[in-house]
């Protein structure tokens, strides 16, 4: 997994986004990581001296990496990210600082990485994701924790990817979503499903 390699690389994850000068976030995490998915060259085009959304920058929104779309629903020239992180100073993702692996006492299998969504509209580089603060509970919300597919999936911090069966406790996704928060949960005690490969599933799954 991209994040996780860079937390190998650099000691940390990656943080949610990079500020620019003006103190706004400019870049994502989403850049950050395309050298760990065999994106180099992609990488070295992009320019952190100008915003996501730049001039030069713009031009680069229509190569989107493959892997940032639902599996088997990637067309030419889309933009459109389907794997969010979720921000907030208790989660993986606390804002313009990358988490340290240690730093994770909720611990890794209970502990969500990533998010599917389908609905919020994420341009790939825009250093934009869910806010912890705001997220929708209520599972394929489309601002929220949502999927092309029957059951929204998350990954959590030990690489397992995650689905949600019928009548999961919201509760339990809001526990899962801090790294810091000493909640009491165990995502295998709260029956979600474990997939072997999250990537190779139908849209009934």
């Amino acid at each position: 997994m991209a994040v996780a390699n860079y937390q190998d690389a650099n000691g940390h994850y990656p943080p949610a986004y990079v500020l620019g000068p003006d103190g706004t976030p400019w870049h994502s995490w989403r850049v950050l990581v395309l050298p760990y998915i065999e994106e180099e060259k992609l990488f070295k085009e992009y320019r952190f001296d100008e915003p996501w959304d730049g001039p030069h920058n713009r031009t680069l929104a229509g190569r989107m990496p493959k892997m940032y779309r639902f599996h088997n629903r990637t067309e030419p020239g889309q933009t459109t990210t389907n794997y969010l992180a979720v921000v907030g100073p208790t989660t993986m993702w606390p804002g313009g600082v990358g988490r340290k692996h240690a730093d994770v006492t909720d611990g890794a299998p209970n502990t969500v990485l990533l998010a599917e969504n389908r609905g919020l509209g994420v341009n790939w580089m825009e250093p934009r994701d869910l806010d912890f603060d705001t997220l929708p509970l209520a599972f394929n919300h489309p601002h929220g924790v949502s999927s092309w597919y029957k059951t929204p999936a998350v990954v959590t911090t030990d690489g397992s990817v995650r689905t949600f069966p019928p009548g999961s406790d919201p509760l339990a996704l809001r526990a899962a979503l801090t790294a810091t928060g000493g909640e009491r949960v165990s995502l295998d005690g709260e029956g979600w499903q474990v997939l072997p490969d999250g990537r190779l599933r139908e849209e009934g799954e």
